[in-house]
Order: C-alpha cells, then sequence, then structure tokens
C-alpha cells in the first residue's frame, strides 16, 4: 500500500496535472492526496478518471482557494470517518493488514492559527481507536533544524507542536531524501526552506508496518515536494526484521538516558559488550 500526498497549488494548471500523471504513473500509489486543488469538483471527477482511479472524495474550494481531493483506486478500500476544509479522515482496509485510520491533513497556513491547529489535532485523537497515521502539509515545525534560512521559528511554536503530536499519541517517521519539503525565494538571499510536509504515526500503526517508507519527492514546479508514504512488498513484523530508528525527539525527553543507561548494563550483565 502506499500513499502519494502533495500540496500542489492548483490543478487548474495543465503541468501541474502533468506532474500528477507522472508521479502516478511512475509510483503506482493506491491513494493520492492533494491540497490546494483550488478547482471544482467537476475537474478533479476528470482528473480521477484520467488517472484511473475508482474513488474520489473531494473538499470544495473557496473563492478558488484551498481544496482538498483524496483519490483511492480501489472500491472498498476506504470508508469516510469525518471532513473539513483541513482534512479527510478515513478508514483504511487493504488485503494482509488490519483495519487502520488514515487522516490527509492541510494545517491553517498562518502562523498566528498554530493554536487552532493543535486543538484541530486533538480533536481528531479520540475518533477512532484504530492505528493511526497522518499525512500532509501540517504548515508548522518540531525542531529548528527543520528550518533553514530567515529568522528562527518561535521556540513557542515548537514546543506546541510536539506537545500536540504527543498528547495525540502520534511521533514524526523519518524521512528519505532531501529533508526539507517546501522552499522560498530560491537563489535569492532571502532563500527559505522548511519542512512542512510530514508523517505522524501512532505506535500502533509502526506496529503493523515497522519497514514503512516515507520518501520526498522533488517536484520541477511546485514550491512543495511530493511526499510517498509506502508499505507495499514489505516483510510482516518478526523480532529479526525489527530495524532501530533513533528519533532526535528522545534527547528532549528527561527520562532518555536513564531508559538507555539502565538498558546497557542490562546487556552489559549478560555478558554484552
Amino acid at each position: 500500500m502506499s500513499t502519494l500526498s502533495w500540496n500542489c497549488r492548483g490543478l487548474g494548471n495543465p503541468w501541474t496535472v502533468r506532474e500528477v500523471k507522472d508521479l502516478v504513473s511512475r509510483k503506482k500509489p493506491d491513494f493520492v492526496f492533494l491540497m490546494e486543488t483550488k478547482v471544482c469538483r467537476i475537474h478533479a471527477e476528470r482528473i480521477r478518471v484520467d488517472l484511473g482511479f475508482d474513488g474520489l472524495f473531494y473538499v470544495d474550494s473557496v473563492r478558488l482557494k484551498g481544496g482538498l481531493a483524496l483519490l483511492w483506486r480501489k472500491n472498498n478500500t476506504a470508508r469516510l470517518i469525518s471532513y473539513s476544509k483541513n482534512y479527510i479522515d478515513i478508514e483504511v482496509t487493504m488485503s494482509g493488514f488490519p483495519k487502520w485510520r488514515m487522516t490527509c491533513y492541510y494545517g491553517y497556513r498562518e502562523c498566528n492559527r498554530g493554536a487552532e491547529s493543535w486543538d484541530l489535532l486533538k480533536s481528531l485523537a479520540p475518533q477512532s481507536t484504530l492505528p493511526w497515521v497522518m499525512v500532509g502539509d501540517f504548515n508548522d515545525l518540531l525542531f529548528q533544524y527543520e528550518k533553514r534560512g530567515g529568522n528562527p521559528h518561535p521556540n513557542s511554536l515548537l514546543r506546541g507542536f510536539r506537545e500536540t503530536i504527543k498528547q495525540c499519541g502520534l511521533s514524526q517517521l523519518p524521512m528519505s531524501g532531501y529533508q526539507f519539503t517546501w522552499e522560498k525565494s530560491k537563489g535569492t538571499p532571502d532563500w527559505i526552506e522548511e519542512r512542512l510536509d510530514k508523517v505522524l504515526a501512532s505506535d500502533e500503526w509502526c506496529g503493523i508496518v515497522p519497514e514503512a517508507i516515507f520518501i520526498n519527492l522533488l517536484t520541477r514546479k511546485s514550491d512543495h515536494s511530493a511526499l510517498l508514504l509506502e508499505t507495499r512488498n514489505l516483510c510482516r513484523w518478526n523480532e529479526r526484521s525489527r530495524r532501530f530508528r533513533f528519533e532526535m525527539a528522545w534527547l528532549h525527553d528527561e527520562g532518555c538516558r536513564e531508559v538507555v543507561e539502565k538498558s546497557w548494563e542490562e546487556k552489559r550483565s549478560k555478558g554484552i559488550q
């Protein structure tokens, strides 16, 4: 199973539509989530037909602003849980895996609406008990290293977003490829790059697909990269195939050092150096 997510900045542009078709042709995702579509529902339906997908759920744009489209390749793989102009929340049924929940998310663009975004995420958390993954453009950062250029991101916003996803039982998945997903003023002294697009997941979801791959796909024209969350053809979980991944967020947990030292001493007592 794979999901392609992209803030495409408008499906009214023929070049953008061609790039969507090219990405789908090359990566063959089961789901495609498009943000800032800026077109009417009929236009999105034509694209669904052109791509050969069975399903489409569309959230209309307002005065050619916003707009969300979620497409799925085969019927009976997605069941709508809820939606708004900021997200589409579905239950996913795929052969070989237990059911899980996927929220395709588009956060508020304005920095002063950070608290609204966090409240929205918190309100979504209790709506389902299924293993949970979120993908999309969060328009938010977790750490200072997720930004290059310009002024530092306000620490209060970093802290607020980190506390929110922790409260929701989510953590950020590591990303392969270039580490920034959005840019502004490239080639000038004001060039800014940020990692606004993310995949967040619960421990339960990671337990179902422990070898999930999250890839940054650089695009030709848009200021946003496309994301590919790939779980197809992965081995089922077992102790031998499980890999350890270090998450930088652990460094901010006061109990991290104690846990590492305790584990290390236990292994040493068993003769492991």
